[in-house]
């Protein structure tokens, strides 16, 4: 109600939100904001599906997963000195000698 209409409530009303809530839903206007508003909630939804849907579409295509493998690559830390340094450490040593 707040974002959606133009309605103001008091800062007293907004206290008591469970309150405010009763009074907006007995008197009808719940019903009302619902009744205007539910074309605009159906065009967010449908919106909001067929985003996903072209996303989902995107990281399962070749693109996509060349992509992810791209990004994963990049993370990978091959610097051959830090590779030397980690198993020039000696607990790293005997961790791997004990795996």
């Amino acid at each position: 109600m707040y974002a959606y209409t133009n309605i103001n409530f008091t800062d007293k009303q907004k206290e008591d939100f469970l309150g405010l809530y009763d009074l907006i839903v007995s008197s009808g206007l719940w019903r009302k904001v619902y009744e205007v508003g539910y074309a605009d909630f159906n065009i967010v939804t449908d919106t909001v599906r067929e985003v996903i849907n072209e996303i989902y579409k995107y990281k399962t295509s070749l693109l996509g997963v060349l992509e992810a493998a791209s990004i994963d690559y990049q993370n990978l830390d091959l610097d051959a000195t830090k590779i030397q340094e980690k198993l020039g450490n000696r607990e790293n040593v005997e961790f791997l000698e004990k795996v």
